[in-house]
């Protein structure tokens, strides 16, 4: 099970961040662009997306909005989702976060249970605040601490990267400047290739990572990692993910001023023996004014392995009085 989350965490942090480091002029430009970003004191910002999905003889399309506004410690977003066939109807999600915990509303899980059509879980149920708590660093491992302590760098994206992937390593992304615009173009052979060179230097940096954000993995556990990205397979299965999406692409446009960032982000996947996936993002970031965000004051915190056991469909919980509301 360890293995198992560690995998994830992996697969997650190098979707996240790989794609975000490299040692190019762009790229440190890049990097001081999204620095100075981090250093205003408040910022207001709107999303709109549409994911369409056409395989396997179904259509289906969702779009989404969201509207956030987080200052230096502080957040509030809110995110609404649509699917234009009616088919299915996916819960609101209204997160609020300190840096460390993250409050979410009641009703996104139990909508959630409702789309999944499965048992309802009685210990959900019975749970009476409207926003669940979670913190982030018990679920995951990170010290956020020490996440924040490079954002006032103007380097602060390669720092991370050396961290994530090793001081020696040679991530870079393949940015196109003009002035203060960044694009990005990539095929589904450059696309393949990153992603891998992301994972093999996550992974061989495994060691440092366990001790620096206290995985605590198990030195047995870190060698099959390792082992599994650097044998001859993993290098046979990237062969074949660049066959099963010839064709796709992935292009983006990032543009910055003093007091706005705008990005455009496309993602055209065509899977074969599957059908086509694609995905529009964009996102418009503003310079604010500060202002205090009012947290809600019906909530529950609970730890990650709360949640899984009060979640879970069979299982039951009399009350909450024993699980400490903040």
């Amino acid at each position: 099970m360890k293995l198992k989350k560690t995998l994830a965490f992996i697969m997650t942090a190098t979707l996240t961040v790989g794609t975000m480091v490299g040692c190019s002029q762009a790229t440190l430009n890049y990097s001081k662009e999204l620095s100075n970003t981090a250093k205003w004191g408040a910022t207001t910002s709107n999303i709109e997306g549409k994911l369409n999905v056409d395989a396997l003889g179904t259509k289906e399309e969702v779009t989404f909005t969201a509207t956030g506004y987080a200052t230096k410690d502080q957040a509030h977003i809110d995110m609404k989702f649509n699917n234009t066939s009616g088919k299915f109807k996916i819960p609101e999600m209204d997160i609020y976060t300190d840096g460390t915990t993250a409050y979410i509303n009641k009703s996104f899980y139990e909508g959630l249970e409702a789309m999944s059509g499965g048992t309802k879980s009685a210990g959900l149920a019975n749970i009476k605040e409207e926003y669940i708590a979670l913190e982030n660093s018990a679920a995951t491992g990170i010290d956020v601490n020490k996440i924040k302590a490079l954002t006032s760098q103007p380097d602060a994206m390669v720092q991370f990267g050396k961290l994530l992937f090793g001081e020696n390593n040679d991530m870079d992304l393949p940015f196109v400047q003009n002035g203060r615009e960044y694009t990005i173009n990539l095929d589904a052979n450059q696309t393949v290739d990153l992603a891998s060179k992301a994972i093999k230097a996550y992974v061989n940096n495994l060691d440092n990572l366990s001790n620096t954000f206290g995985l605590k993995l198990k030195t047995e556990d870190i060698a099959a990692i390792k082992a599994s990205v650097n044998d001859a397979k993993f290098n046979a299965a990237v062969t074949d993910a660049k066959t099963a999406l010839a064709g796709s692409t992935v292009t983006s446009k990032e543009v910055f001023t003093d007091s706005s960032y705008n990005a455009d982000i496309n993602v055209n996947l065509l899977v074969k023996d599957f059908g086509k996936i694609s995905m529009e993002i964009k996102a418009i970031s503003t310079k604010s004014e500060v202002k205090a965000i009012d947290f809600p004051t019906s909530k529950i915190k609970l730890t990650a392995e709360e949640f899984a056991k009060i979640s879970a469909p069979t299982n039951t919980i009399e009350s909450t009085t024993n699980i400490v509301a903040k």
